[in-house]
């Protein structure tokens, strides 16, 4: 309320001209002079003023609450200002309206209110761009063939089939060139299929696949080996199977009723196959034939036998998957799937080297260098150590 607000500002006032006529009176008790007295007479005289008016404010402050604002009387105002005259210390009363500026005092300069200057915002990071758009790469050709292995029956259990049975296994091949899959098999002995993979399954499958490629005798033949295994606890029609040509055995079975179990003797590999391959790895395959020039120890091979050797990069590169068979007997890959450290130049393979022998890697320790036409294969075994030498046959368009 303005007239308490004057009330205390005139308050503080008596209390400061109380305290310079506390200080004039010590003054004058210690050093007495007229100019001094004086001084006294008048601070008293200003207290006395200043009491009178802090009385009225307090009558007129009572009287008027609870009523509308009204500004103090003239005369309050003047003795005010005159209060402050003659202290010389000016007294400032606030009576206009606390949405007005204050007015400046007489002969002061003016200054212009300032105008804030809004802070410039915080600099925003620009979006980042979107990312570029990929383009998938465009799906490779999807290359097929079919291939069959010829098969016999070794011996068999709760089937009408007798040993020497012809049995023939057909599957389904399929590649974009780096590893052929099998999405469909099927073993057929006597006329009846003993196994489909096209069966429904009612139970488990441990299944697994691998196809090798090489190229036939015949320029745009290929032909194929194969190892397949699908099995595990089931009931129903699909039969459990494990085949692997490379070593040339292969059994189907069911263990539900009707339970029967049939034990295969089937080729090492599929007849050709005309068409492109399969895998782009076949295009560097080595496929030379050699002969055997030496033969030391217990060798299962003898000088002056034949072979073939077949050497294809593995898709991963830096190995490659090789079969040497002499005689009809597989004198390198029959022990492990046959892979090696190999080296590949001018699209073609040049060298395969594989130091382990059969205790230690599970094939015999090969050493085959186009550069020189030499092969050498040896073993460590039960009935001692052996070495084969042999001779690569010149290339087409290689002298003799």
């Amino acid at each position: 309320m303005r007239y308490r607000d004057e009330r205390d500002a005139l308050r503080g006032r008596v209390d400061s001209l109380e305290e310079e006529l506390a200080t004039a009176r010590k003054e004058l008790e210690d050093r007495r002079d007229d100019d001094r007295a004086a001084r006294v007479e008048q601070l008293e005289r200003q207290m006395a003023d200043a009491r009178r008016v802090l009385d009225q404010l307090g009558r007129e402050l009572d009287a008027v609450r609870g009523r509308p604002r009204r500004r103090p009387s003239a005369a309050i105002l003047a003795l005010i200002a005159g209060l402050g005259l003659c202290a010389a210390v000016p007294v400032v009363v606030l009576l206009r309206s606390s949405s007005e500026p204050p007015a400046a005092p007489v002969g002061a300069v003016a200054h212009p209110t300032p105008i804030p200057v809004p802070a410039e915002p915080p600099p925003v990071a620009p979006a980042p761009a979107p990312p570029k758009p990929t383009t998938p790469a465009p799906a490779r050709p999807l290359r097929t063939a079919t291939a069959t292995w010829k098969a016999t029956v070794t011996r068999a259990t709760g089937l009408p089939l007798a040993a020497g049975a012809a049995c023939t296994v057909e599957a389904e091949l399929a590649s974009a060139g780096d590893d052929i899959r099998v999405p469909s098999l099927q073993v057929v002995c006597g006329g009846k299929p003993i196994y489909r993979s096209s069966d429904p399954l009612n139970g488990m499958s441990m299944f697994s696949s691998g196809v090798e490629e090489e190229a036939g005798a015949e320029p745009g033949t290929h032909v194929y080996a194969i190892a397949y295994q699908d099995k595990g606890s089931r009931v129903g029609e699909r039969a459990e199977i494990s085949l692997d040509s490379v070593r040339r055995s292969g059994a189907v079975w069911r263990d539900t009723a009707p339970a029967y179990r049939v034990e295969l003797t089937l080729a090492y590999q599929s007849p050709p196959v005309a068409g492109e391959p399969l895998l782009d790895a076949t295009r560097q395959a080595l496929r030379r034939a050699a002969r055997v020039t030496e033969s030391t120890g217990p060798s299962p091979v003898k000088a002056g036998a034949r072979c073939a050797i077949q050497a294809s990069p593995l898709p991963r590169g830096g190995k490659c998957l090789t079969r040497i068979a002499c005689g009809g007997r597989m004198l390198y890959g029959a022990g492990t799937t046959g892979v090696a450290e190999c080296t590949v130049e001018g699209d073609q393979v040049v060298r395969v080297h594989d130091g382990n022998t059969t205790p230690n890697g599970g094939d015999p320790a090969l050493d085959l260098d186009v550069a020189t036409g030499r092969v050498t294969v040896r073993d460590e075994e039960k009935g001692g150590a052996w070495t084969v030498g042999m001779q690569l046959d010149p290339a087409a368009g290689e002298g003799q």
